[in-house]
């Protein structure tokens, strides 16, 4: 049970960020009381274990719905341009603006703020794969490097753009 709270290191940062807090405010109320090493202990003790639970109870979020980096590759059997126009026009239609066309087979998208995330990266790379096929590699990530839980929106934005493109 204890191995699993701490198996990733979002985990153990997490962990180290909730004691840490737990200390700082603690630390803020005890300025205003007289100096004992009982108090300083009990200060302490209570830190570790405030961190402890909060661990706990944020361990199944964390393997739920921790934030990874969502990368798929697929393989359509349409030409280039085809693909090529197929995923712009459905990028324009969920996305509007956002969506930007960076070369020739690249297409980068910055999601906006919701409440579930502050917002994705999701690019699109397109190659030919032989005959008249077309290699798609989808990509999304979080924007904000601090992120350390995304609902799994990551998931979301590269399985809906493959339930997209596949079903035509």
């Amino acid at each position: 049970m204890i191995r699993s709270l701490f198996d990733s290191r979002r985990k153990r940062g997490f962990f180290v960020l909730q004691l840490l807090c737990s200390l700082l405010f603690q630390q803020a109320t005890w300025l205003w009381t007289v100096f004992s090493w009982p108090v300083l202990t009990g200060m302490l003790l209570s830190s570790l274990i405030y961190a402890f639970v909060i661990q706990g109870f944020f361990a199944d979020i964390f393997d739920r719905n921790a934030v990874e980096r969502v990368q798929q590759t697929l393989t359509l059997p349409m030409a280039l341009p085809l693909v090529r126009e197929r995923v712009w026009q459905e990028l324009q239609a969920r996305y509007g603006r956002r969506a930007r066309v960076q070369g020739e087979g690249h297409f980068e998208v910055r999601t906006a703020c919701s409440f579930k995330s502050w917002g994705e990266s999701l690019s699109v790379d397109l190659a030919e794969a032989g005959g008249a096929a077309t290699q798609v590699h989808l990509c999304s990530q979080p924007r904000f490097p601090l992120t350390l839980i995304d609902w799994g929106k990551n998931r979301d934005n590269v399985d809906s753009m493959v339930r997209v493109l596949t079903q035509k």
